[in-house]
């Protein structure tokens, strides 16, 4: 699951984005808890920066992140992955523990945030154009690698800054499953503050450590 998003420096983002010889997403105010139906800048594989709502909907069912375990079962997932895969960047996310699959946490109200040591990340993607034309983006989740896993099933797809041009180049399936694994790069988690579980509520306090 991947819910809550922190896009709180910006200009750091477009950093690493002109290191990478990538366009650059234009300067924005911080946003400190984004929740899904909330727009989100996009960077597509065809190199286009779109504004999207982040929840696909397929049909009735609507959901800000796709597993790529059900992309790998369908082929029209798989077609749609190759066709319109992009990369969200984002500075870091939350988790809130997952009690049912993991009972350690049952009864303890606590959430993490969670981002790399250069705080950037590149968020797999892919989008799709509803009814109305209005492209959508989900979130790309992956089961987790080891430091996520001692509180949740899931995770998100975090493309590697060295491979984030590979991700945007390659049409071929296998290889986009290939750069889809857990993340393996360091990543720094704490526990932060319960001000973040309001999905109204937006400021540094989100990511504030707990107290």
């Amino acid at each position: 699951m991947c819910g809550r998003l922190n896009i709180h420096d910006s200009a750091l983002v477009r950093q690493l984005m002109d290191t990478l010889g990538l366009p650059l997403f234009p300067e924005r105010a911080p946003r400190y808890n984004i929740t899904p139906m909330s727009t989100l800048d996009v960077l597509t594989h065809e190199r286009h920066i779109a504004e999207m709502q982040w929840s696909i909907e397929f049909g009735k069912f609507r959901h800000p992140n796709t597993k790529i375990e059900t992309i790998s079962r369908r082929k029209d997932l798989q077609r749609l992955l190759v066709a319109s895969r992009c990369i969200v960047p984002v500075n870091r996310f939350y988790e809130w523990p997952d009690a049912k699959v993991r009972p350690k946490y049952a009864g303890i109200k606590t959430r993490f945030c969670i981002h790399t040591p250069h705080d950037v990340m590149f968020l797999g993607g892919i989008h799709k154009a509803n009814e109305k034309g209005e492209e959508q983006v989900n979130i790309l989740t992956t089961d987790p690698n080891a430091a996520i896993n001692d509180f949740h099933h899931r995770m998100p797809v975090v493309i590697p800054p060295e491979h984030v041009n590979d991700w945007l180049n390659s049409n071929r399936i296998d290889d986009l499953f290939a750069l889809a694994h857990p993340y393996s790069g360091e990543l720094v988690i704490y526990e932060c503050d319960v001000y973040v579980d309001n999905g109204r509520h937006n400021g540094p306090q989100c990511m504030a450590p707990a107290t």
